[in-house]
């Protein structure tokens, strides 16, 4: 059964990958996707959300480019007419509070807006379900920074957010994917893209550092148990190498895969007993982990920044990574902080990563070209302030800078007195709930 089972794992993954098989379920979605009535607009909703469902499975820039110019046509026809997303993402929509929300600069004047930042689609669309009412005031005091979460950032609200927003100001996006600085401007001419990923927003000052010497874990990998992590992979590897490697999995259950689900899988490769497994681990013991171990892994083949990658690399731990990956972070690997992997051989390519671990200095490499929250919000701040300057706006206000841990939040202790006016004046004056400043 172990056998049967680690077949139809590998094979639902290689279907799920290959280039041939997205191109013709992309198809398949086409030729699904119908000409909805124009005078039902959740009906529009519905064929722009099949038609981004094919857009994330085009398999080259021609396909993808065909299913856009449908989705355009689909936009168009949509308009700025109201959208029940609670078809959409009924879970999301229960909630009236908006997380992941933070405002980044004070309103000054009509001149001078003020500018909130929003991560992660299901957010959005929380936003504009439950405040659409409330938009024009919001428009009229802040403009709003957006961060996808997948690298292929196709869906519904991405384009009728822009679509919709008040008044003439851009919508400032930042990006998952070196793809998306191309895909944000076709979505919409509102956008102006910001190229910072997710994985940008790590504060280097919490990660520990441990001496190579002192290093006592061999392989970490921080993900969830998602099955697009491919946790398999790695079990799969450590079928071919010694019993003495250590190895560390940290994550938490995803949709229906919890931690049993997880250990039957190492079980059917027959090495359930070969690493230590830690669900729902605090902060202070991921970062202790991360720092102790000698490489960090990640086995996703497609996602969106994946900020496990660069959270190694400030715990001056090298990361590796499938070289066919279509994951954000990639651009951060390099000969000093990391290395491709291929599928062939995985388990003696690991070995010889954790052989030459020390060689790397990925902390180093990563202050040394400001790939941190510290350079990023000097990037996104210079980015919207030159914007607005063109457009012959002020700018006496610099954005307050960002971190993320776990979720986005000021960086700074003394920005928290001053911008609690403006959390304030978003719930109390324009009415809409967002989270408490995280202090």
């Amino acid at each position: 059964m172990s056998f049967v089972q680690r077949l139809k794992t590998e094979a639902e993954d290689t279907l799920r990958y290959n280039e041939t098989v997205r191109a013709v379920l992309c198809e398949v979605e086409l030729l699904k996707d119908k000409s909805p009535p124009a005078s039902d607009p959740q009906a529009i909703a519905r064929s722009i959300v099949r038609l981004s469902s094919a857009a994330r499975l085009a398999a080259s820039m021609t396909q993808l480019l065909k299913v856009e110019a449908r989705i355009a046509e689909r936009v168009q026809l949509l308009g700025s007419r109201p959208v029940d997303f609670t078809e959409f993402e009924p879970a999301s929509m229960k909630k009236r509070n908006i997380d992941y929300f933070v405002p980044l600069k004070p309103y000054i004047s009509e001149r001078e807006k003020g500018v909130c930042y929003i991560a992660f689609e299901h957010r959005w669309a929380r936003f504009i379900h439950h405040y659409r009412d409330k938009l024009e005031a919001f428009a009229k005091r802040y403009m709003m920074i957006v961060h996808p979460v997948w690298a292929t950032p196709h869906g519904l609200i991405n384009y009728y957010l822009p679509s919709i927003w008040p008044g003439s100001d851009p919508v400032f996006a930042c990006v998952s994917d070196p793809h998306d600085l191309d895909t944000l401007l076709r979505q919409s001419p509102r956008h102006v893209v910001i190229p910072r990923y997710c994985s940008h927003w790590v504060n280097p000052a919490v990660y520990p550092q441990v001496p190579f010497a002192q290093k006592d874990i061999d392989i970490v990998m921080l993900a969830n148990f998602g099955k697009y992590k491919r946790h398999f992979a790695l079990f799969k590897a450590l079928r071919d190498m010694p019993r003495t490697v250590k190895v560390v999995c940290i994550g938490q259950h995803n949709d229906k895969r919890t931690r049993e689900v997880l250990l039957a899988e190492a079980a059917a490769y027959g090495v359930a007993d070969r690493f230590e497994l830690r669900e729902n681990a605090p902060d202070a013991e991921v970062f202790d982990c991360m720092a102790r171990a000698k490489v960090n892994l990640i086995m996703s083949k497609r996602e969106g920044s994946c900020i496990a990658i660069v959270e190694a690399m400030f715990a001056n731990t090298p990361s590796g990574m499938f070289k066919d990956a279509e994951v954000g972070s990639r651009v951060f690997i390099n000969e000093h902080t990391g290395r491709f992997l291929t599928d062939d051989n995985l388990g003696a390519q690991l070995m010889d990563f954790i052989a030459n671990a020390g060689k790397y200095s990925p902390r180093k490499w990563m202050l040394e070209n400001k790939h941190d929250c510290h350079g990023s919000s000097v990037v996104m701040n210079e980015v919207i302030k030159q914007e607005m300057l063109k457009r012959g706006q002020a700018w006496t206000t610099d954005l307050c800078p960002l971190h993320w841990r776990p979720d986005p939040q000021l960086l700074r202790p003394e920005d928290h007195g001053p911008m609690q006016a403006t959390y304030d004046d978003i719930r109390n004056n324009v009415g809409i709930e967002i989270g408490q400043m995280r202090k």
